[in-house]
């Protein structure tokens, strides 16, 4: 699998947010690049960039050399991003949330055409839990509607079948 520049972008939103999109953009295709650089190509603060970089070093999605500055006196960061590591970090992300829609595909069928669900959107629950509050809703005592649930299924297993392509 290659680590794509749009992969890149997903999994740096996912972790960080859209503000660090364009921070590794600068820096995912050069080695030891200066955290003023960015600051000053970006228009943005010196400290908002380090805030960026320190938590996309959290996630070891970069790594970093500090250097001291002979004029001025203080400490410059040098940036690398990690692309390895965030290809392991992309795979690892892809297969928790492979899992975790199988399990909630599974959890659906199991249960076909017998979830109950509030009119007010309160709470959604299996016949069971539906039947121990006597198909009332808990939270504003409306009387719980059987719900078909054949689409959540259908979009269940196209997600699980899109994260299984971008697998391979």
């Amino acid at each position: 699998m290659k680590l794509t520049a749009k992969r890149i972008k997903g999994l740096v939103e996912r972790l960080i947010g859209p503000e660090a999109v364009p921070v590794v953009d600068m820096i995912k295709d050069d080695e030891n690049v200066s955290e003023f650089l960015i600051s000053k190509k970006l228009k943005q603060d010196i400290q908002v960039i380090r805030n960026i970089l320190y938590r996309l070093h959290k996630h070891d999605l970069v790594s970093y050399k500090r250097v001291k500055d002979r004029k001025k006196g203080w400490y410059i960061g040098y940036w690398t991003f990690n692309k390895r590591h965030a290809k392991i970090l992309y795979q690892d992300m892809n297969a928790t949330e492979l899992e975790r829609y199988q399990q909630r595909l599974e959890e659906e069928l199991a249960y076909l055409n017998n979830f109950y669900l509030c009119k007010n959107m309160c709470v959604r629950m299996n016949f069971e839990r539906a039947a121990s509050v006597n198909f009332t809703c808990p939270e504003c005592g409306t009387v719980l509607d059987n719900q078909n649930n054949e689409r959540t299924v259908e979009q269940l297993k196209m997600k699980i079948k899109e994260i299984q392509a971008v697998q391979g």
